[in-house]
């Protein structure tokens, strides 16, 4: 059984893995689901642009329709198409000059005919010569579809690299925080255990010792409940990287760069903002669709060719064989819904330009945010910094005051959870931080990945 034990505890050891950041960006993105989607999307997309351009080539076709009937216009025009036709076929037989009503005889064999199989095998050629411009527009829209894609996920990219970081230095927190719990439960062992020393001496009473058994049980509960949102930090970024050999991670993940000029951040952000390429895709998509909807206006011309040979059963005789070659033109002379399509067009178009406006300000007003966020962060964590660094001398002046029964355990229990509260706002100050630079970064439109492939 311990030899059991042993070797599962080796297998987990071996199998364990402790990652970096730019090693979980680099499986997150590698293994993401959503963007092998988005790359089927661009593979779509490119497929579309195909199918027009085979619709330049035309279609060639391979056809046989084989019928029977005893109708008389059909066996009629079938009889003629397989030249097989006879003037008895018109009602020669019934037809008698001398007859003074001769032409009102309704003749059965042509009215009343037998029933006859017909089979007609052809070979078809149809292809659009001028479409309007019609096809060439929406070949130019789907060459912009193949683009947005792209850039599709190309931001999906950039959101996933920012939930990522977010991910991995929320385990970083959660790990920092079990050591913040573990120094505390040390502290306060010490501090326990002291009490327990002075209350044999008779030095304190009972109630300092369970003032410090009360506290010692609530730090215990709280490391707890950190390895448990570590556990649960972890979980997170096997689901993100599909790597369940994680166990660990290193160090917090900070972005640096100088804050440029604020018009000049914005000039950059409209730059590589996928959003913005997007929005001008949007835009002349539009204004090729208005120009796809009026090709109604022109004449359509296309051309239909045929091979065929018809008879009563499957023949390749020539005497039996047909050819046809068509060249149409057709030109709507009034259709009401044509210029409602054109004006539809022309207010997507319309839209879509607002919408480019709208989404200028909205880049404008997150940059703001995020540059004050990123700020207000900065001094946050300036004061935690302090702040955690007074806690700590406040506490060990605390210790020694306690020693020498200067203060109560109440106070000393006051300055050691100070200290952890210090500790703790000091490690979600740090992450906040993080956060803040990243998301400056993501509305700048940077990737991250980018700076770990130097």
């Amino acid at each position: 059984m311990k030899k059991i034990y042993l070797s599962l505890l080796i297998s987990n050891l071996c199998f364990s893995q402790t990652i970096n950041f730019p090693d979980t960006l680099k499986q997150s993105l590698e293994n993401s689901k959503d963007l092998k989607k988005q790359e089927i999307n661009i593979q779509i997309a490119k497929e579309d642009s195909k199918n027009i351009d085979f619709m330049n080539y035309g279609k060639l076709s391979l056809n046989s329709n084989i019928s029977r009937t005893n109708h008389a216009g059909y066996v009629f025009m079938g009889k003629l198409s397989s030249r097989e036709a006879t003037f008895r076929d018109f009602g020669a037989g019934e037809f008698n000059p001398t007859n003074p009503n001769v032409l009102n005889v309704e003749p059965k064999d042509l009215n009343y005919p037998d029933d006859i199989t017909s089979i007609n095998s052809f070979v078809s050629y149809d292809l659009p010569l001028f479409t309007g411009f019609k096809l060439e527009n929406y070949k130019d829209i789907s060459k912009l579809q193949e683009k947005a894609n792209e850039l599709l996920y190309n931001l999906d990219k950039k959101n996933l690299e920012f939930e990522v970081l977010k991910a991995y230095n929320g385990a970083v927190l959660a790990k920092d925080f079990i050591k913040t719990m573990q120094s505390a439960k040390k502290s306060i062992d010490f501090i326990y255990n002291g009490a327990m020393e002075f209350h044999k001496n008779g030095l304190v009473t009972k109630i300092d010792v369970n003032e410090a058994k009360v506290y010692m049980l609530n730090v215990n509960s709280k490391l707890i409940q950190a390895q448990n949102n570590f556990d649960l930090a972890i979980a997170y970024l096997k689901f993100l990287t599909s790597n369940d050999n994680i166990s660990d991670v290193e160090e917090i993940e900070n972005l640096y760069f100088n804050l440029e000029n604020q018009d000049e951040l914005y000039k950059k952000a409209l730059e590589k903002r996928d959003e913005v390429s997007l929005q001008n895709i949007s835009i002349k998509a539009n204004e090729k669709n208005i120009n796809a909807q009026k090709s109604t206006y022109y004449p359509q011309v296309f051309t239909h060719l045929e091979y065929g040979v018809n008879d009563d059963r499957f023949t390749t005789s020539k005497d039996k064989d047909y050819y046809m070659a068509l060249l149409g033109v057709s030109l709507t002379i009034f259709d009401g819904t044509r210029s409602a399509l054109v004006e539809k067009a022309r207010l997507e178009a319309l839209k879509a330009k607002l919408d480019f406006e709208k989404l200028k300000d909205g880049i404008k007003l997150e940059l703001e945010k995020a540059i004050l966020d990123y700020k207000t962060k900065q001094a946050v964590l300036k004061e935690k910094i302090e702040a955690k660094e007074l806690a700590n001398e406040v506490l060990t002046q605390a210790k020694l005051q306690y020693k020498n029964r200067l203060i109560s355990m109440t106070t000393l229990l006051n300055q050691e959870t100070n200290f952890e509260q210090s500790q703790t706002m000091l490690l979600e100050a740090i992450y906040e931080n993080s956060l803040a630079l990243a998301k400056l970064n993501l509305v700048l439109g940077d990737n991250l990945k980018k700076d770990f492939e130097k």
